[in-house]
């Protein structure tokens, strides 16, 4: 096949991938750039006017910042409990030799296909006999448990191929494994952790069953569930209203993908090739 011909059709098929994925966010910009009249009258079409209000709309009355701190702070909380106790999980997997090592792994990978729904029952009376319920402790610590296994999962697959004659001789150092994790492992494993970061957090701040179930105090909504209460039982059909608000809750996570998306490229391509 012709290579100039073989480059056209993979450029095309990426393009045709970009609109599919881009068209959506294009028309929730449009529409949270127009009047109430305005996307009424066409949907689809780019605004003519910028309507900046929805925005202030979004931000004062929709109580953005508030739910969208409560957010933040269980969020940062699940990525950093995930990453220091899914590296410290996935080293002993990779690199310490002990008896049940295999199945603890396989039910670190089984794990990944379990959803919370079948679950919920035994963690809601847990939650509710340790007194969390109704705080953002009782948020952060579900999702640091969903989270870890695919951080398990990315972690070991690429402490397996990181070079051993590293880790050996900084063992003939003195080190312990608890110094080798800290000094040697996570330094050359920036990548996969913030591939890991990237993933846990768009988890944690999208997520809306375990809010909706743990949550009911309104002053620690997290933005989804505060969102949804908000405009559902308020503004049905003020869709120029929601799409500004949906536009500000997303901002954070373009920010943090756009702030560590080369590492996020090269944690997801690192141990798909052997060096």
């Amino acid at each position: 096949m012709n290579p100039k011909a073989s480059n056209s059709a993979r450029y095309a098929i990426l393009s045709g991938f970009a609109v599919v994925i881009l068209y959506p966010f294009a028309l929730m910009i449009f529409g949270s750039l127009k009047t109430e009249t305005a996307f009424l009258a066409n949907p689809v079409s780019p605004p003519t006017t910028i309507e900046l209000r929805n925005y202030q709309f979004a931000w004062s009355e929709a109580h953005i910042p508030k739910f969208a701190l409560n957010s933040l702070i269980v969020s940062t909380g699940t990525v950093l409990l995930t990453l220091v106790t899914g590296s410290m999980a996935a080293f002993a997997l990779s690199r310490i030799r002990f008896r049940g090592r295999s199945w603890i792994y396989l039910a670190f990978v089984l794990l990944l296909t379990v959803p919370v729904q079948i679950y919920i029952i035994p963690l809601y009376i847990i939650i509710v006999r340790a007194h969390l319920s109704d705080s953002l402790v009782g948020l952060i610590l579900p999702y640091t448990t969903g989270s870890l296994p695919l951080a398990v999962f990315l972690l070991k697959t690429y402490f397996d191929q990181l070079p051993s004659e590293v880790m050996d001789a900084a063992r003939l150092d003195g080190c312990s494994n608890r110094m080798i994790l800290l000094k040697v492992v996570l330094p050359l494993s920036r990548p996969v952790l913030s591939t890991v970061a990237i993933f846990t957090f768009v988890q944690s701040w999208n997520e809306f069953f375990l809010a909706l179930v743990f949550i009911h105090n309104p002053d620690l909504q997290t933005l989804p569930l505060g969102l949804q209460a908000f405009f559902v039982n308020q503004y049905e059909t003020q869709f120029p209203q929601l799409f500004a608000t949906l536009a500000l809750s997303i901002a954070p996570v373009v920010m943090v993908y756009l702030f560590l998306q080369k590492q996020f490229i090269a944690g997801l391509t690192a141990g798909a090739v052997k060096t």
